[in-house]
């Protein structure tokens, strides 16, 4: 019978350190952005239910560098309201508690700000084996293409 704590870490290990802390000037941001979603805010609709539940679903953001270890993070499956992740100008937030539908944010260098433009059931789009072409293609699009949602097709993996 195998250790599960050990083949969790032979598992995940790699993803959990690969995560890295955002600056408190990033977080101040995204949780400033979350406040706009209604599921996401404090006092929302998530907690209307529950509210003791606000207490134990504060706003926690990484970073991710590797797009092998954010696939590995989202396949990980995350169960937390409010858990977020950056991956270079996409912002991800994981909008239902213990469920898996993320929130999808993409910076505009010109607002100096995130803009929200898209929810994606990530272990679908995985399981699909879709994962990096959905990636590359909402970083190849435009701001104003993400906006429209017009940014399928829109990589070199298309071309």
């Amino acid at each position: 019978m195998s250790n599960f704590r050990e083949e969790y870490e032979k598992t995940y290990g790699l993803m959990r350190a690969a995560r890295k802390p955002i600056s408190q000037e990033l977080h101040d941001k995204l949780v400033a952005l979350c406040q706009r979603n209604c599921w996401l805010k404090r006092h929302g609709l998530a907690f209307m239910d529950d509210p003791c539940l606000e207490e134990d679903s504060p706003y926690t953001f990484y970073e991710y560098e590797d797009i092998a270890m954010l696939k590995l993070f989202f396949e990980h499956g995350n169960w937390s309201i409010r858990q977020g992740v950056v991956y270079r100008d996409l912002f991800f937030c994981n909008q239902v508690n213990g469920g898996d539908e993320w929130w999808v944010c993409r910076y505009d260098p010109t607002e100096e700000a995130y803009f929200p433009f898209e929810s994606v059931t990530m272990k679908l789009v995985i399981a699909r084996g879709e994962f990096e072409t959905l990636l590359a293609d909402m970083q190849a699009a435009t701001v104003e293409q993400c906006k429209h949602l017009d940014y399928a097709g829109r990589s070199k993996s298309h071309e």
